[in-house]
């Protein structure tokens, strides 16, 4: 549904057919101009997450522009630590609503010295202005998948469940969002007259999520056996021990480690007593040799 039509560095240009349609209604109805201010509110909302990315030593691998916004997909986004990339989601919409900001302050001086303060069409580029960003602003703030809302809350749940775990519960919730919108959109089209943009929006979050909830577990062990070349890069990676309990199974245990740090597992019995502790480079050699209903006390005399 999207097709490569530019790269800049090493960022390829993606454009999703919804925003080709979009651009064809628009032109077609005599709104070019308008279609121009709302691409460049869509580039200063995507520069946002460029900025941020540059100076976070993170490259965006993808920009793909929707109707809607547009989805910076970044490269290795599965080993960042969660607080860069709450900051990079949350860089786009700071961006749109700084520069609906700017158009009403914009707005308010050219009226402020005649009367009739903010009578309504007086400036309609302006106006369309705001309210694109304010539109930007909001879309993308809820908090589902591949919003920036989204990336924003699986950031902070990484920080307890990890990458995988926390987009497989983010991508849960944004396609029941998706669902409710095109139930609601189907419904105010059929009472009401309007909605069309849910009925739109809501399976496009529907395939948006799914596809990002399938890549979750490659993602998390590409990022995994990345190890060595991030602990040569950085020159040291954080150490975290996690206790688990020695009947836990190896398959449930790698979903809980997080690429950005290592972990070492102090393995304790019911009464709370320590049996012994497993390295994580024996627990991921066990699951990638297909031992993942092994239990981890298993591991602590006769590894796979």
């Amino acid at each position: 549904m999207s097709f490569a039509v530019a790269r800049i560095g090493n960022t390829k240009i993606m454009v999703h057919i919804t925003f080709v349609l979009a651009a064809i209604v628009l032109i077609g109805a005599g709104y070019a101009l308008y279609f121009v201010v709302f691409v460049g509110s869509l580039l200063v909302h995507e520069m946002g997450h460029l900025i941020a990315a540059y100076f976070l030593e993170t490259e965006v691998e993808q920009i793909e522009i929707w109707a809607f916004g547009a989805v910076a997909r970044l490269e290795g986004a599965w080993h960042l630590e969660p607080w860069s990339e709450a900051i990079i989601a949350m860089s786009g919409p700071v961006q749109s609503a700084l520069l609906a900001g700017l158009g009403v302050l914009s707005y308010l001086g050219y009226t402020a010295a005649t009367p009739g303060l903010l009578v309504p069409g007086r400036f309609p580029l302006l106006e369309f202005l705001v309210r694109v960003n304010l539109g930007l602003l909001a879309v993308n703030l809820l908090p589902c998948l591949p919003f920036d809302g989204g990336r924003f809350l699986r950031a902070q749940l990484s920080l307890k469940l990890g990458y995988k775990q926390a987009t497989d519960k983010i991508s849960r919730l944004s396609i029941g969002m998706g669902i409710c919108m095109c139930i609601l959109g189907t419904a105010g089209m059929i009472y009401l007259g309007r909605g069309p943009s849910l009925v739109i929006l809501g399976p496009l979050i529907v395939w948006s999520a799914t596809e990002e909830r399938e890549m979750a577990a490659f993602n998390n062990i590409l990022a995994l056996l990345a190890r060595n070349r991030r602990l040569a890069h950085k020159g040291a990676l954080p150490v975290e021990e996690l206790m688990v309990c020695g009947n836990s199974k190896v398959k449930h245990l790698v979903q809980k480690l997080r690429p950005s740090r290592y972990y070492v597992l102090l393995v304790v019995d019911r009464h709370m007593n320590l049996l012994g502790s497993v390295s994580e480079t024996a627990l991921l050699e066990a699951f990638y040799k297909g031992f993942m209903d092994l239990k981890i006390s298993d591991l602590l005399d006769s590894p796979p």
